[in-house]
């Protein structure tokens, strides 16, 4: 038989802490035909003593700092398998990933997904999932037209064609310095099918120096909402530049009227001050459509997130900012926090 070949390119910097239990999950893999390529990132930690353990089983690749999207450049460069994964150096994988992955794989999949379990610096699992709702799957471009999401998962938690990577890399580094997943799931989205394991294969570990926390010690970083909002809008830009080219037509409010920016501006909102209520009631009354509409969103969900805008919008802002706080936090240790990511 003429197993596919599996390549993990894991990114790396500064991660040293993390990065044996990373490659340990690549090596574990009950698929054999598997290549793991490591890419050092220009670590100034003690990440490149650790891969030197690594360099008899693993293909290393050192340079210079240059930020995620080089890396990640470099590390497919090196690649030759049919299908690829970008293993972010502080997750890792259960043994039978890609077994499970290489199992359920059709010719059409331009990705294929799957949650992950959050776990704590130490690797104990929290309880939580990435993401919380039901994974998409199919043909999911109607999805990206309309609102200008899917429901997908962490970067670590899916696998690409190489076909469609072969499209789209190297993806450009100056325009996209960070959320390379997104860049590349949004392109899977128009150019192929997304295939979809709804069981956790994976684990998303959440530390302080997460690069997409807005959360850490309790407090909210208010930049990194604004960084998230950032990102949102060049997704937008993304959509409207590959709908173009494939003669398509997307809703003139894709991304900006969905719930996840739309909780991202809420709470950026209600963090600064001078706010015209007008604006912050305009955006609250999107948020409950939204919220109300999503497809992917159990009843629960719905009411929780509405129940979220309420409290942030009307309550005073030092009362209200365990409630946004609640929206952002992976592992929440207050007890309304907690309570509110659980439902």
């Amino acid at each position: 038989m003429n197993e596919r070949k599996v390549s993990i390119v894991i990114n790396n910097y500064n991660y040293g802490e993390f990065l044996e239990a990373c490659i340990g999950s690549a090596l574990a893999q009950t698929y054999q035909n598997v290549e793991i390529i490591v890419v050092d990132d220009g670590s100034t930690d003690h990440s490149r003593s650790v891969l030197e353990k690594y360099r008899q089983r693993v293909k290393v690749i050192l340079k210079e700092h240059a930020g995620e999207t080089s890396a990640r450049n470099a590390g497919f460069a090196q690649s030759v398998g049919e299908i690829v994964t970008f293993l972010d150096s502080d997750d890792f994988l259960r043994p039978d990933a890609v077994e499970r992955v290489v199992a359920k794989w059709q010719p059409n999949y331009s990705k294929l997904q799957f949650p992950m379990r959050v776990v704590d610096r130490q690797g104990r699992s929290t309880g939580l999932l990435m993401p919380r709702c039901r994974l998409d799957e199919g043909r999911v471009e109607h999805l990206l037209l309309s609102t200008g999401r899917y429901i997908t998962t962490p970067g670590s938690g899916n696998f690409y064609s190489r076909w469609l990577l072969e499209k789209i890399m190297p993806i450009p580094a100056a325009e996209w310095p960070q959320s390379v997943d997104s860049y590349a799931a949004t392109f899977a989205g128009f150019y192929g099918e997304i295939g979809a394991i709804q069981e956790p294969l994976g684990f998303y570990r959440v530390h302080d120096s997460n690069m997409t926390r807005s959360v850490a010690d309790h407090s909210i970083d208010l930049s990194q909402i604004e960084r998230l909002m950032s990102r949102g809008l060049r997704l937008r830009t993304l959509i409207e530049r590959i709908a173009r080219d494939l003669q398509l037509r997307p809703d003139p409010g894709i991304v900006t009227r969905h719930w996840l920016y739309l909780k991202l501006e809420i709470a950026q909102l209600r963090l600064i001050d001078h706010v015209p209520v007008r604006k912050l009631l305009s955006r609250a009354c999107q948020m409950i459509v939204s919220a109300l509409t999503a497809p992917e969103l159990t009843l629960v969900r719905r009411a929780q997130l509405i129940g979220w805008t309420l409290g942030t919008v009307f309550l005073p802002r030092r009362v209200a900012m365990p409630v946004i706080r609640s929206a952002f936090e992976l592992a929440p240790t207050g007890w309304m926090p907690r309570a509110l990511r659980r439902l």
